[in-house]
């Protein structure tokens, strides 16, 4: 690159020296001893290196990424970036739906066959085989968060409930945040260790009368009794406030006094309902 700068910079001083200003050399004038020529050649000499300089320069900047490629390496580790979180996040999608799929199946082995029992011109729930707890609870539950485990459910009908530890599944379940109720058992298994607040409701009439127990993990903690004997009908209410631990169950059933049918309809709801509380 640098020739063209030396023919350039000879040209201009062969044509600056002009017969009007300057005495052509003799043969036997020697061309070294001319200031004319030697500040020709300093000149020449600087371009040389200028141009050198630039050459390098040049170079340098050749091999250096452009803005554009630059530009695209930070797009592509942003778009790597983006890969690997949305990959967390479905990894961990695919777990929490593996965890419930097993509770569902686990769930599935305790729906028991149902049958309405005509009494009167109502309905009434009649398990085919009784609820009756025999062992430890083995389904596991689905950890959320503190504040996220509630749930309250309630008999779509009358249910006919008189024979002794009979467990209640409450199958109308209007709020379950957390999962954590299993309305084909009636058992909540705790998600979390914590302090929960359960309370259920027993509405009765004529000659059924009952007592009703809350079990937590296979211990009864609190019970209630109603006798209307025909001359009332109402409700009663049983409260409990309890420490429990994750997947440790709770439960509501029949006590050893227990005969009739238990009323639930538009007049007046049993059910089961508990909370989080700490």
């Amino acid at each position: 690159m640098a020739t063209p700068f030396i023919v350039s910079a000879f040209g201009f001083f062969i044509l600056n020296f002009s017969p009007e200003k300057h005495v052509f050399a003799q043969p036997n004038e020697n061309w070294d001893d001319s200031p004319n020529w030697n500040l020709a050649f300093e000149k020449i000499k600087e371009l040389e290196n200028l141009v050198k300089i630039q050459d390098e320069r040049i170079s340098v900047l050749e091999k250096r990424p452009t803005m554009s490629e630059l530009r695209s390496n930070v797009e592509l580790q942003e778009t790597i970036q983006r890969q690997k979180d949305r990959i967390v996040k479905l990894e961990t999608r695919i777990s929490e739906l593996e965890v419930m799929v097993t509770d569902q199946k686990a769930e599935a082995i305790h729906i028991e066959q149902s049958e309405e029992v005509p009494d009167f011109g109502q309905n009434i729930f009649t398990p085919k085989k009784n609820f009756i707890r025999k062992g430890r609870l083995l389904l596991q539950p689905t950890t959320v968060p503190a504040e996220s485990v509630a749930f309250f459910a309630y008999f779509s009908t009358h249910n006919v409930a008189s024979s002794p530890h009979q467990i209640l599944a409450f199958d109308k379940v209007i709020t379950n945040i957390g999962n954590a109720y299993r309305p084909h058992s009636g058992t909540f298994i705790a998600p979390r260790s914590g302090v929960y607040v359960f309370i259920w409701i027993i509405r009765l009439g004529g000659t059924n009368y009952h007592t009703t127990e809350i079990l937590h993990d296979n211990n009864v903690i609190n019970s209630i009794y109603f006798d209307p004997q025909s001359r009332m009908a109402g409700t009663v209410t049983g409260t409990a406030v309890v420490h429990v631990n994750q997947g440790e169950d709770v439960l509501i059933r029949t006590g050893d006094i227990s005969n009739g049918r238990i009323l639930s309809d538009t007049n007046g709801r049993s059910s089961f309902a508990g909370w989080m509380l700490m």
